[in-house]
């Protein structure tokens, strides 16, 4: 017995396994990938850095002062302008920040777990070559784009729900049973989505057939029903591992107002550590896919082959 549940637990635990050598099948492919995905993180959060964090603290400092000031005199006017002006350069800055990180987050996801895909079909493209010849090649990019787009909608659903139960959680002071219900199984749940969002991507990138709600469809099930434990240890494992880099983020943050050098080369450790976490549960959620897919045609195949026929009754 104990025998039995070590090896169900090793089975569990195989893909991750297979996850992480992944890249190391095809280096070729998956240093360039990596640098793609470190490079412009690492431009992001430098941007963060060195602009917006001190951009916010100036626009607070200017406001603690802004209340200790005579609203009727002109210095209460002009630091009330250079908020303004702040706070419009502010906005300006984030709002280029998303629209940029949006964009490249599309494109690096794709671009991962086209790598992831077709590695481990067996393949062995160059960048250049797996950009050429895959993802360019027919509608092969329709698919991804399909349920990406689709999945950010659900995205954004889900965090406005959180949002809406917050609020209803912090108007209505209950139990904390009532809290739990209200507001951490639907955290838990928003969690388990994600995974399954990223397995739906995985399904459109390895087949061109589903997109956007087939995919999706087709993630819940093998998350759900087919390889339900090992669904469960992906969810585990990706929010665990994507939590990794975020002390060091926190840390380059903190000496900023010290070191700039430090700073900056903190955050290049910090956006190549993203960039292999950000590989890893890509190629996670590509090998699920896969086996979870071959786990499921062996039930099939099993469960055809153990129906007994009326001549072997005779």
């Amino acid at each position: 017995m104990a025998t039995k549940a070590k090896a169900s637990s090793s089975s569990c635990l195989s893909f991750l396994k297979d996850a992480l050598l992944l890249p190391t099948r095809n280096a070729k492919l998956f240093v360039p990938v990596l640098l793609l995905l470190a490079v412009p993180g690492f431009l992001i959060q430098a941007t963060n850095v060195l602009f917006v964090h001190p951009l916010t603290q100036d626009i607070l400092r200017r406001i603690n002062e802004i209340k200790n000031m005579d609203p009727s005199s002109a210095d209460y006017a002009e630091l009330v302008a250079e908020v303004l002006k702040e706070a419009k350069q502010l906005a300006a800055i984030a709002i280029a920040i998303m629209i940029v990180t949006f964009v490249l987050g599309f494109a690096r996801q794709i671009l991962a777990f086209f790598a992831a895909s077709t590695t481990y079909s067996g393949d062995r493209y160059s960048l250049p070559e797996l950009f050429s010849k895959v993802i360019m090649q027919g509608r092969r990019l329709m698919g991804p784009l399909v349920t990406t787009a689709t999945v950010s909608v659900l995205e954004i659903a889900c965090a406005a729900l959180l949002a809406a139960l917050l609020q209803l959680a912090m108007r209505h002071s209950a139990g904390a049973l009532y809290t739990a219900v209200l507001l951490v199984l639907p955290f838990l749940a928003f969690l388990y989505l994600n995974v399954v969002f990223i397995v739906a991507v995985a399904v459109s990138v390895a087949d061109p057939e589903r997109r956007g709600v087939g995919a999706l469809r087709q993630a819940w099930r093998l998350m759900t029903r087919v390889w339900r434990k090992e669904g469960c240890v992906l969810v585990v494992v990706v929010h665990l591992v994507a939590m990794v880099p975020s002390p060091l983020y926190a840390v380059a943050l903190g000496c900023s107002n010290k070191s700039v050098p430090m700073a900056l080369a903190l955050l290049s450790v910090y956006a190549l550590l993203s960039g292999l976490v950000q590989i890893f549960y890509f190629a996670a959620a590509t090998v699920y896919y896969y086996q979870a897919m071959e786990s499921k045609e062996e039930v099939a195949h099993g469960d055809y082959v153990s129906i007994p026929t009326t001549e072997a009754t005779v």
